[in-house]
């Protein structure tokens, strides 16, 4: 009967290979004389049924990866690239996961209509986390058990704060937000601008104006902290005055923060707040009467925001964003055909206008995707590391990082728009 040698990958049988360790007929050795040589029995089993043993487990290996090792090679190739996203998709920050999430999805399915990286489809495993930090942890311990090559953190702040200690030792994490700011000896990559920059761009907006004075809303939450900290930095050092007000994102109405903050020679206004607190700022505000303009942030440059507000808005409707949505004030042409060519792809999908969440969700699957397409080993996450710190990538806007710095964009990248009907501008100077 022949021996049936077993595969140690898939339990496949193979058979007529003689099994290693079955012992073969012991020969006497005999001196010159014809006499059997003292100790021939011993030295038989420790020298020639050793080496035959070697012989035959080698014969058997390679026997073994003859018949299985092209298979075991083509299960790997059919292999997918898992990449996890971690999306607040119902709760009030939800306006931001969905609209995250639909960058992402986009991405996929276009990569895998192609054929996939690398012989492999991107299969994306998505977790919403309900904007709760101990779920986005849970979450995150779900990707990284089911193999994760990249976990793209959609999510607010505090949810990313609490994930990233997860990731210390990898896999990488791609963070569209500007509020985290993440080490440069960690794995975590911020691809939007930090809240400074953003910030930095309200301040030279301000110069621009001839503005020395601000009136500032703010959340109580962990991303109206940051806010608070890059207001008081950057308009300090600019010698601005900032008049500040708190409150909290389940408020129905913001007017109480408004009349402390605007005052009679207030001419400019900042509320950081976004998705519902944004409106509730902005329905107060024109409860009030106010007349100067008013900046949101970047998260409300949207349609959806545009619809809730458009009855309401102040005269001057302003917001934070990165430069793409507005591409022909773009310098590098590569960004500005990515960039239109984004805007074009994605309203023809979905059937609406990009915002400024989209793009920073399509900048995030631009990094993504140059992982998986130029690191021989993604799952290798100190070459991923060191990739990303030594290589532009190109993107809407191009990504920027290096050993001292894992955001991608700067100050540079951010301008202030303008609501004109239904779309967003470059703003003009406060009048």
């Amino acid at each position: 009967m022949p021996c049936v040698a077993r595969s140690a990958w898939s339990g496949r049988r193979t058979a007529g290979i003689v099994c290693p360790g079955r012992a073969l007929p012991k020969q006497k050795r005999t001196t010159a004389s014809g006499a059997q040589s003292p100790g021939a029995d011993h030295d038989q089993a420790t020298g020639e049924e050793i080496m035959n043993g070697w012989y035959l487990r080698s014969v058997a290996v390679a026997a073994l990866a003859a018949v299985l090792l092209p298979g075991e090679l083509a299960a790997q190739a059919n292999k997918t690239w898992l990449v996890g996203q971690v999306a607040p998709l119902t709760g009030p920050a939800a306006t931001v996961g969905t609209r995250l999430d639909k960058a992402v999805k986009m991405w996929v399915e276009d990569v895998n209509t192609a054929g996939g990286i690398a012989g492999r489809k991107v299969e994306l495993s998505t977790c919403n986390d309900e904007n709760r930090p101990e779920k986005a942890v849970a979450c995150a311990r779900e990707m990284i058990d089911k193999g994760a090559v990249i976990i793209i953190g959609n999510t607010l702040t505090a949810s990313l704060r609490a994930m990233l200690p997860l990731v210390r030792s990898g896999p990488t994490m791609l963070i569209p937000s500007p509020n985290i700011v993440p080490s440069p000896d960690s794995y975590a990559f911020q691809v939007s601008p930090s809240d400074e920059s953003i910030t930095e761009s309200v301040a030279r907006y301000m110069q621009a104006s001839g503005l020395k004075k601000i009136g500032m809303v703010a959340a109580t939450d962990a991303s109206g902290e940051v806010g608070v900290a890059s207001a008081r930095k950057v308009f300090g050092a600019h010698g601005f005055d900032l008049q500040l007000a708190r409150i909290d994102l389940r408020a129905t109405d913001a007017s109480t923060q408004l009349a402390r903050v605007v005052g009679s020679d207030t001419r400019l206004v900042y509320s950081s707040y976004s998705g519902g607190g944004a409106v509730t700022v902005v329905k107060s505000y024109k409860n009030l009467g106010l007349e100067p303009p008013m900046i949101v942030s970047y998260a409300n440059i949207s349609d959806a925001f545009v619809q809730i507000v458009k009855d309401v808005k102040p005269p001057r409707l302003l917001g934070t964003a990165a430069a793409g949505i507005v591409p022909d004030v773009l310098k590098d042409p590569g960004e500005r055909a990515r960039s239109k060519a984004f805007l074009a792809a994605y309203t023809k999908r979905y059937s609406e206008p990009v915002d400024m969440i989209n793009l920073l969700g399509k900048a995030a699957t631009d990094v993504a995707d140059a992982i998986l397409r130029k690191v021989p080993n993604p799952t290798d996450f100190n070459a991923v590391k060191k990739y990303l710190e030594s290589n532009v990538v190109e993107s809407v806007h191009n990504q920027r990082f290096s050993p001292t710095s894992h955001v991608g964009l700067d100050s540079s990248a951010v301008v202030i728009v303008e609501l004109k009907g239904r779309s967003w501008v470059l703003a003009d100077p406060v009048k």
